[in-house]
């Protein structure tokens, strides 16, 4: 009974394992089936990588694994955390015998996500796929990521031009860049290399040389639409690394001038006008990347070198003899930078704003200085508009200038005179013979002259309303000075109907807020009205001559006109019907009063003359002593 009870109890136990281990297969076969189930995610995504792990002097080699971290971004959203795996045929490869050698999708969803390659082996894989990392994701299409930083083994490259010319330039075997052409800019079409000529490799760039350069460079899995759209470059390039720059302030451009499509990519053809050997090394190197991470299309990130051997490297002269100079280690000669021009605009009066405009000129003919700071301190008569008193320049070039413009206000006080602004310049630059990085500071002094508004101004004349005929009378004329800077040399002269016209008088100067006159005597021509004018010259702070007039007017009378009238009987002269009038006779000299009274009368006249005249006498000495 026992042993029924046990085979039961097996026999139930095996038919429990054979019905999960069939349910188990089902399961397997349909998430197998789901999972190899491919998803197609086209060729718009993008993808941007780094190097975590791995790196032997900045290079991948074949021998040590390296992690790379990849950021993802797809067309089509995934559902789920995706699956992938490397592809066989890339030019990497999982290390077996390294058990963290794996890839994992760390985090992300829906369209961005992050995969880690962790310690895996660069193979250097055929010459299509050398620098590329290719993988799959869900068993889609295949994506590749073009690894900048892939060293190969191989010495050779078909693409490269130069074969075993010494003077040619060299390519690294992982690049598929070409110089077409490199010619002196400042000779024209004076050529230095072209490829299969060796009449056209003269090594003669120097370090301060500019030259043109015509390259070609190949970007695999792209079309011509993701270089140039609607005549626009969707890419840029940049000389970033080597011995070539561009310079600011010169005619230099980068040109894609035409993009061919091949089978696998396209081709870019480029120009590169003006660029600048610093005499270190003898590389070409520039980067061309996406202007921007558009998910419509292919992201393009790839780094070019190659080594030019025109270049002649800068060497410092050796110090072979204890009795000369050691130059290899002397300081390089001092860049200096000046203001080589500044403009204001011409004249600046007192309480206007006006542009200032500063010009910054490195005067080194090979040494180029960065990181520039320039600071303006303005006078007390100055102040900033609207503007801080600091600039930052990045770089000026060898011999190049920048110039930058600030609002100055002249205050209202200011004095009318010249006034120092304070430029001051910190600025580094590379000595190369000491290959140090070195601080330096100059400082220039700019003079702004600021004018006053002219406020001269004569007041008024002072001349009595009536004067006598033949008599010298006193005019006077008043003026001030209304501005805020002094007027020179002044001088007046009176013209008119007088008997001495043409009177000058120098006044010398007159200060700010000071009041003056100019005093004269006149002798009237004859009777009625007499007038003429006072007319005052003088200088303005800016050493102008300047006039300023005035009209005077007075009426004339003759003292001994009325007398001659009624008074004219004098001794032993008789009235006419006088003698016909015995009785008036009688009468005359019966009364003797008229005559007593016409005598009074003209004494009086006399000694008012004589008065007056005196008192103009003494006013005029009193003048006279003022003076």
């Amino acid at each position: 009974m026992k042993a029924n009870t046990l085979k039961r109890a097996v026999a139930l136990a095996l038919a429990v394992l054979i019905l999960l281990g069939t349910l188990g297969y089902f399961l397997s076969t349909v998430a197998y089936g789901a999972m190899s189930e491919s998803q197609d995610l086209g060729s718009n995504y993008s993808a941007k990588y780094e190097v975590t792990d791995g790196l032997k002097d900045g290079k991948i080699t074949t021998t040590d694994p390296v992690t790379i971290e990849v950021e993802l971004t797809v067309p089509t959203p995934l559902t789920d955390k995706p699956t992938v795996t490397l592809d066989p045929n890339g030019a990497f490869r999982t290390d077996t015998g390294n058990a963290a050698s794996k890839v994992t999708v760390d985090s992300g969803a829906d369209t961005e996500w992050t995969i880690t390659f962790a310690n895996v082996v660069y193979n250097n894989a055929d010459s299509g796929n050398k620098e590329k990392l290719e993988f799959r994701v869900n068993n889609g299409n295949k994506l590749s990521v073009a690894i900048a930083e892939c060293k190969t083994s191989s010495s050779g490259d078909n693409n490269n031009p130069g074969g075993d010319n010494n003077n040619e330039p060299t390519l690294p075997s992982n690049m598929t860049y070409t110089i077409e052409r490199i010619y002196r800019s400042s000779n024209g079409e004076n050529v230095t290399y072209i490829p299969g000529d060796s009449s056209k490799n003269d090594p003669s760039i120097h370090r301060g040389y500019y030259v043109d350069a015509m390259v070609r460079f190949s970007i695999p899995g792209v079309t011509k639409a993701d270089i140039i759209s609607n005549s626009t470059p969707n890419v840029q390039i940049l000389v970033d690394r080597g011995g070539f720059r561009f310079q600011s302030a010169t005619d230099s451009a980068i040109k894609i001038e035409r993009v061919e499509e091949t089978s696998s990519g396209v081709i870019c053809h480029v120009s590169l006008k003006a660029l600048y050997y610093t005499g270190t090394g003898s590389t070409l190197a520039f980067t061309v990347q996406s202007k921007d991470n558009n998910e419509n299309a292919a992201y393009i990130y790839e780094q070019f070198t190659a080594e030019v051997s025109s270049c002649v490297p800068y060497t410092p002269r050796d110090d072979d003899n204890d009795d000369t100079p050691d130059y290899g280690s002397m300081q390089m000669a001092t860049p200096y930078v000046i203001v080589s021009n500044y403009n204001y605009g011409g004249t600046v009066t007192a309480g206007d704003t006006f542009t200032l405009s500063l010009t910054f000129y490195n005067t080194s003919r090979n040494i180029d200085v960065s990181n520039m700071m320039i600071t303006v301190t303005m006078p007390e008569a100055l102040m900033l508009t609207s503007s801080s008193n600091t600039f930052y320049v990045d770089q000026l070039d060898s011999e190049a200038t920048v110039t930058e413009t600030i609002q100055v206000t002249a205050k209202a006080n200011a004095a009318p005179q010249s006034h120092n602004i304070d430029v001051s310049m910190k600025y580094q630059y590379v000595d190369d013979h000491l290959v140090s990085r070195r601080d330096n500071t100059t400082q220039e002094t700019i003079s702004i002259p600021i004018i006053q508004v002219d406020r001269f101004q004569v007041t008024g004349v002072e001349v009595s309303q009536e004067i006598y005929l033949n008599e010298e009378s006193y005019l006077t004329v008043n003026f001030v000075n209304k501005g805020r800077s002094d007027v020179y040399n002044l001088s007046a002269e009176i013209s008119g109907d007088i008997q001495n016209p043409g009177q000058q008088q120098n006044l010398g100067n007159l200060t700010s807020g000071s009041t003056g006159t100019a005093d004269f005597y006149i002798t009237p021509n004859a009777e009625g009205v007499c007038s003429g004018e006072v007319k005052i010259t003088y200088e303005d702070t800016n050493m102008e001559e300047k006039t300023a007039t005035i009209l005077w007017s007075t009426t004339v009378v003759d003292p001994m006109g009325g007398m001659d009238m009624g008074m004219g009987i004098g001794p032993g002269m008789e009235v006419p019907g006088m003698m016909d009038d015995p009785s008036l006779m009688d009468e005359e000299k019966k009364s003797p009063t008229p005559f007593i009274i016409g005598g009074v009368v003209a004494a009086a006249a006399v000694a008012g003359l004589l008065i007056r005249r005196r008192i103009l006498k003494k006013r005029s000495e009193e003048a006279d002593a003022n003076l």
